[in-house]
């Protein structure tokens, strides 16, 4: 129920009351219509939305609000397609004073023409969300998913992250959303995110995009005197369980020994991917929510009050009890009556068909036979230098939920520069001065060779590790691993390591795109908020009178990156280590950390680089003038020029 003040709940439930029409239509051209008495036809502006399908209590409902009205106008019915309809309540109080009411925000999307008036229909901002999802990828938790959709559909989140988060523990989780979770349109998507926090999606009444629950306690009593007429049932809804099903399995949470009503979910999007025990958290969130919403369900009429919202749960006081109901659709029109439905599911006649057991079991076997593919991409620059340290280029954890095979397929962009070195080249000479080992120094670039290495779950495949020689300049490199045989429900960590001898790699960042697919496995989620720290130390050396080696201590410090189309930031604080740790004789250990790496200044040699005006570039091309040489007497009949490590040789000019 809108928050109203005290005045209005005495005015709304008087037996007479004056009230009006506020608000205006904003024409596509910008022309501005105010809504008056007088501009509308009495008893022509009805609202209409609900927030569940069918006679049955669920979460997840993205139905779109309704407005109609008749405008008494001499524009033509096209001039109002597309217009803004703002619809406003206002209703004097006991002081005299009047209080308006938002009652929703609307665009227009049907006008037909009569004789002297325009009927118009409108739908709340829940129309901007039906378009494709286009392969748009949200994920985060639930308010940064709920951010995207509002951005990227042109509409305002009415709710700030601290109110999301206090719906339900499952705000908390990191989760994906995209095509192939069963959702088309980023309505779709907003459905999924309210069904994670047990609730719905709608827009409220100044046109923005919030998920709101079931209430749990009463906002409003409406006794014989607030209402014109209530059919009420004569069963009540209770849950005594909650069961989730997905694509490989089922996931049940409730209360023993207790014979309430089952909900079944067999379309939820967000529970598809991650662990068997994320999944059950999920199911368990979720039902913490549902055992508390006992109602009864009931149509009530009574005159208009457009303070009520759905979800609201009420009271309606019977010679035989107080009963409460949830509210699941609500019809409200102007200076008429006002009609709120329950709706909800008799114990007595629940059961499941054997339809939607089959239509189970064969989107099982479809899911089952689907290709799953985790991806992977460097969030920063990565260097391997001819140390022989090797630096993390790629972490996938992925996982099997049967025995399956699979294969890993990577493409790395990179920049090799080799180390260079000296070699000397010996003097062919008939020169008799010169001594008889007399060589020239020639620089070139050393043998640069990459070595990758993989780890299966922190394990090292040491039967392949590939190696590929590089020459100076950028390379593209394809990497390719297959798994045979997977067991099946398990969670595997794939690891890719680079080291390198010779000279320096560069990968930068993003460059590096790597993916793991293959049938058998559960969609991939994205971080999960494991921070896994890596760094290898030098082996330990003991003298001979040392007998013992002391605990090595580390202050780990480490910083939090900044995700690409997200305003979301966070500082992480310095972490210190406190469990020591002891180096074992012979073994060196091992810990794991992340370093951010800021670029050294270009090294070059003169020789092969040649720097302008425009920035550097490679030397194509070289002038060599040999030493001049005297002749006393006699004819030069050839002269000879060693042009074997040139690639070729453009002209040879000889001075006399």
């Amino acid at each position: 129920m809108h928050n109203t003040p005290k005045q209005y709940q005495t005015a709304i439930r008087a037996p007479t009351r004056t009230d009006g029409l506020a608000g205006r239509l904003t024409l596509a051209d910008g022309g501005v219509i105010p809504l008056d008495d007088s501009a509308v036809l009495a008893g022509s502006v009805c609202v209409d939305n609900q927030c569940v399908s069918g006679q049955e209590l669920a979460f997840g409902g993205v139905y779109m609000g309704q407005a109609s009205l008749q405008l008494r106008t001499e524009l033509s019915s096209a001039a109002f397609y597309d217009a803004a309809l703002e619809i406003d309540y206002k209703i004097r109080l006991p002081d005299g004073s009047w209080y308006t009411l938002p009652v929703g925000r609307y665009t227009v999307a049907e006008a037909e023409r009569s004789a002297a008036v325009v009927s118009l229909t409108a739908y709340d901002h829940m129309l901007r969300l039906e378009r494709p999802l286009a392969g748009s990828v949200l994920q985060g938790d639930a308010y940064a998913m709920l951010s995207q959709i509002a951005e990227t559909c042109g509409v305002e989140l009415g709710q700030t992250e601290a109110e999301i988060r206090a719906l339900s523990p499952n705000a908390e989780l990191l989760r994906q959303l995209d095509a192939g979770y069963h959702v088309s349109t980023w309505r779709d998507c907003a459905g999924a995110v309210a069904q994670l926090l047990a609730g719905f999606a709608t827009f409220d009444r100044l046109g923005r995009l919030v998920v709101r629950q079931f209430g749990a306690a009463p906002c409003a009593t409406l006794g014989e005197n607030a209402r014109t007429s209530a059919k009420i049932s004569d069963f009540s809804c209770h849950y005594a369980a909650l069961t989730i099903e997905t694509d490989d399995d089922s996931y049940t949470a409730g209360t023993e020994g207790d014979s309430g009503l089952a909900m079944t979910i067999a379309d939820m999007p967000l529970a598809e991917s991650g662990l068997p025990s994320t999944k059950q958290g999920i199911c368990d969130a979720l039902f913490a929510r549902l055992q508390n919403m006992d109602y009864t369900p009931m149509t009530v009429t009574l005159p208009g009050d457009p303070a009520l919202e759905l979800g609201d749960r009420l009271t309606v006081p019977t010679k035989d009890g107080a009963p409460q109901t949830l509210v699941t659709h609500l019809v409200w029109k102007f200076r008429g009556t006002q009609t709120l439905k329950g709706v909800g599911k008799n114990p007595y006649l629940t059961g499941t068909t054997r339809t939607d057991t089959r239509l189970r079991s064969l989107q099982k076997q479809t899911a089952a036979n689907k290709v799953i593919y985790y991806s992977f991409s460097n969030g920063s620059d990565l260097v391997v230098r001819g140390d022989g340290a090797e630096i993390g280029a790629a972490n996938l954890t992925f996982v099997t939920t049967q025995n399956t095979s699979a294969m890993f397929l990577a493409q790395l962009l990179l920049t090799a520069e080799p180390e260079t070195e000296t070699v000397g080249l010996p003097v062919t000479s008939t020169d008799e001065t010169l001594p008889t080992d007399a060589a020239a120094a020639l620089e070139r670039d050393a043998a640069l060779t990459l070595t990758v290495r993989y780890y299966m779950d922190d394990s090292l495949i040491g039967t392949y590790v590939p190696a590929q020689r590089l020459v100076r300049g950028s390379h593209a490199l394809a990497l390719f691993y297959p798994f045979p045989d997977l067991q099946g429900a398990a969670s595997h960590r794939w690891s890719v390591r680079l080291l390198c001898t010779g000279g320096v790699v560069r990968i930068g960042k993003g460059q590096l795109r790597a993916t793991i697919t293959g049938q058998g496995m559960a969609a991939g989620d994205i971080w999960d908020g494991t921070l896994t720290l890596e760094e290898t130390l030098a082996r330990v050396t003991r003298p001979a009178n040392l007998r013992q080696i002391l605990a090595i201590y580390d202050d780990v410090t480490t910083e939090m990156q900044r995700p690409l189309g997200s305003a979301a930031a966070e500082l992480l604080a310095r972490i210190p280590r406190t469990t020591p740790r002891r180096a074992v004789n012979g073994q060196a250990p091992k810990r794991s950390t992340t370093y951010a790496y800021y670029g050294l200044p270009l090294a070059f040699d003169a020789d092969f680089v040649q720097l302008d005006a425009d920035g550097w570039r490679l030397r194509t091309s070289w002038q060599y003038d040999a030493a001049s040489q005297e002749i006393d007497t006699g004819t030069l009949l050839c002269a000879a020029a060693d042009t074997g490590s040139l690639a070729e040789v453009s002209k040879i000019e000889v001075s006399i």
